[in-house]
Parts: C-alpha cells; sequence; structure tokens
C-alpha cells in the first residue's frame, strides 16, 4: 500500500507469541508419554494436508522478529524457540538455542554421575521443504566449557531405552515416509571424559572404587550425520570425526590396586631425559583439571598436541515391520507368502515354514554378511608418552 506522500507501507506477518515466567521451586517433568499427547493435539489442529506449502514471502525490510517463546531455567540460563509463519521457497527453518550456566547432570543408575560444565549453549535448527515428503533436515550444535562427562557401559542401554522411549512406536510405512538427516556438532573448551575401566564391567557404586582412564584437554570436537533418508535401507553408512587439541591420556587407579603405589610413585619420581642426555621436564601441570587432578592419584599417561579420529561404521539395521509374525518375516518374504497361493501347485516351502523349522542350533552367525568398522587415528604432531603395564590392562578392560 502506498500512502498519499509516497511513502510505501507494508503489512506486518502473523505474529504468535507466548512468554512463560518461572519463580523459584519450579519443577518441570516432560516424559515420553505427555510428548505422545502433545503430538495427538498439534496433528489434531494443525492436520497434515499432504500439499506443498504456499509462498508467503517476508518482506526484505522488515526485521524484526517477535514470534518466540523464552523460558527461564534458573538464574542466567534461558531457552529460545522460534516457530516462523511465513513459508519462502525452500521452506522455513525452526529454531531451538539457549544457553544452560552451571549444569549438573545425574542419571537415574546407582552410578549417578554424568554431565558437569560451567556453561552449555546449544542450537537446533530444523528445515522444513516446502512438499510434506521432501527431505528434512536437522542441525543440532552444542558448545560447552569447562565440562566434565562420565561415560559407562550401562549408559549405551540407558540412552538407548529413552530414544525407544521417546520414538514412535509406529511400523514403518512407505506412504507415509519423510527422509530427513540429523547433523550433530558437539564442542567442547576445556573438557575431562572419564571412563570406567574394571575388569568385567564391574561399577563400585558404593565406595567408588573404580579404575578410571579419562580423556583430557584444551578442545574436543565431535561431527557425525544420522542418516534417515531411505526407507528400510540395506545397510547405512555412519561417519565420525574427532578433532582434539593438547588432548592428555589420565590414568586412576583406586588404593586398593595393587600397582596403584607403584604408578603413582614412578610418576611423581622419574628422572626423565632427552637424546642428549638433559633432562626433560615432566608434563605440564598447569592444566584445567575438575576431577581429574594430579593432587588426588590421577597420573598423566600420554599427551598429544593434535590429533584427528575418523570413524566409519557400516551396520544392518533391523526395524520392525509389523506385529508379530510380520515383524520375523522380511518383506521379499511376505510377497512369496501373498503370492504362493495363486502360483503352481507343486511349489516349494514358503519362508514362513522354514522360519518355523528353524531352531537356534541351526542357525550359523557367519551366513550373515558382517558389518564394519574402520577406525583412522592421526596424529599430526610429536607426542609424548609414558608407558605403564596397567594402562595396556586397562584398556583392554575399557574395550
Amino acid at each position: 500500500m502506498r500512502l498519499p506522500n509516497g511513502d510505501e507501507v507494508t503489512a506486518p506477518t502473523p505474529v504468535w507469541g507466548l512468554d512463560i515466567q518461572c519463580e523459584k521451586g519450579t519443577n518441570l517433568s516432560y516424559v515420553p508419554w505427555a510428548d505422545r499427547q502433545r503430538e495427538q493435539l498439534f496433528l489434531f489442529f494443525f492436520p497434515q494436508d499432504y500439499q506443498t506449502m504456499k509462498l508467503i514471502m517476508r518482506d526484505g525490510k522488515q526485521e524484526n522478529q517477535t514470534n518466540a517463546v523464552h523460558m527461564n531455567v534458573q538464574r542466567g540460563s534461558y531457552f529460545e524457540m522460534t516457530l516462523p509463519w511465513t513459508v519462502s521457497d525452500d521452506g522455513y527453518v525452526t529454531k531451538i538455542n539457549g544457553q544452560f550456566l552451571h549444569v549438573d547432570a545425574s542419571s537415574s543408575l546407582n552410578y549417578r554421575n554424568l554431565l558437569e560444565a560451567e556453561t552449555l549453549d546449544y542450537r537446533v535448527n530444523v528445515h522444513y521443504p516446502r512438499v510434506w515428503n521432501h527431505h528434512q533436515t536437522w542441525d543440532l550444535e552444542f558448545n560447552g566449557c569447562k565440562a566434565t562427562y562420565h561415560f559407562l557401559y550401562a549408559h549405551k542401554e540407558f540412552f538407548q531405552d529413552m530414544i525407544e522411549d521417546w520414538s514412535s512406536r509406529v511400523p514403518p510405512d512407505l506412504l507415509h515416509f519423510v527422509p530427513y538427516s540429523w547433523n550433530f556438532i558437539i564442542r567442547m573448551q576445556e573438557f575431562e571424559l572419564i571412563t570406567l575401566a574394571n575388569g568385567y564391567n564391574w561399577v563400585d557404586c558404593e565406595h567408588q572404587a573404580n579404575a578410571h582412564i579419562a580423556f583430557c584437554g584444551e578442545l574436543f570436537d565431535l561431527r557425525f550425520t544420522l542418516p534417515f533418508t531411505d526407507f528400510l535401507p540395506e545397510t547405512v553408512l555412519l561417519k565420525f570425526i574427532i578433532v582434539g587439541e593438547n588432548v592428555d591420556l589420565s590414568l586412576f587407579l583406586p588404593p586398593t590396586n595393587t600397582s596403584s603405589n607403584i604408578i603413582t610413585a614412578l610418576s611423581r619420581n622419574a628422572r626423565l631425559i632427552e637424546k642428549e642426555d638433559r633432562p626433560k621436564h615432566s608434563f605440564s601441570s598447569e592444566k584445567w583439571r575438575k576431577f581429574c587432578k594430579l593432587s588426588s592419584g590421577w597420573v598423566d599417561c600420554w599427551h598429544v598436541p593434535e590429533l584427528q579420529l575418523s570413524i566409519s561404521y557400516t551396520y544392518h539395521p533391523v526395524p520392525p515391520v509389523g506385529p508379530s509374525p510380520q515383524a520375523n518375516v522380511s518383506t521379499p518374504e511376505k510377497e512369496e507368502l501373498l503370492l504362493s497361493p495363486i502360483r503352481a501347485p507343486h511349489r516349494k516351502k514358503s519362508p514362513m515354514e522354514i522360519i518355523k523349522n528353524l531352531t537356534p542350533e541351526q542357525f550359523d552367525p557367519t551366513s550373515v554378511t558382517a558389518e564394519c568398522i574402520n577406525v583412522d587415528l592421526r596424529i599430526t604432531k610429536p607426542s609424548e608418552i609414558k608407558l605403564y603395564g596397567s594402562v595396556l590392562r586397562m584398556f583392554i578392560n575399557l574395550k
């Protein structure tokens, strides 16, 4: 619209806002069951019409972004979510970002330690194309500072169960399949990655008499992508890229270990020399440490100025394709079962009959195509290592 004086006025785009302010003593509980109810309500009020979205272009001069939700979790921390109500040529992007200060996270396991960080910034960008079943991109980035993360084998099943609770329980359906990719970036400044290295995955939760192997350093950068672009693919390739700077491998043995006093004494009193028979200083102690302190009995074994770790994993996913017994039969075998009544009378046994007659003792694991894991570790600068026998033993336990 143009005014009599010649000025052009553009109508503002629709804005919807919700501000939530929490006072002291607020507890928020959000579980998978509640999220499924939220999904049902969203589908009721905003049903999928399976149509290409119409263009709703925003004027380039309008820069105010007021359609956001702000949530204060604790003093200084915030959560912000932007849901656009306009559609451009390539769709629209939903943005989630925020920051947590002095994060202290624990799990419900008996070994409760999980994550501590001074700051944790997060950003999530979800790109939705105009066509409902075209490829979606989810970009997730986490940046932490002075972070300590504890990892043990039980977390593998712990997080897997959480993912299964939050994920959809509906069998894959080609008519409603939407391809999407998750791109992760996890970056930590001054970090500690602590793992348990007891034998036989044993964990002492009462007295904390555990053996540890920790990776400490100034920079940790992890990047990987989870591709969900094909419907029921035979194989999926995952690639992980890890970059570290000034990384130390630290070792801790509990006092009950017979080698604890010996390794501690060697670390403190060993005389190190260079090639020219000149005294050599031990690893620098002027580093940020919160858990892996040398004064608490930790021993630095390996210092790497710069490293890059590449891991590629090719695996065979086995998603359920329907309720039992259909979930135990692949799609080609289902086709054979459906077409068998109209085929010649003298036919071979159906796959269902073969599966019923196959016992676990008759199954040969070597007949299945193997999965493949490739690990490439590159150290581009000179590193220093102090090799103790206990380090090799604990690496075997860690594996």
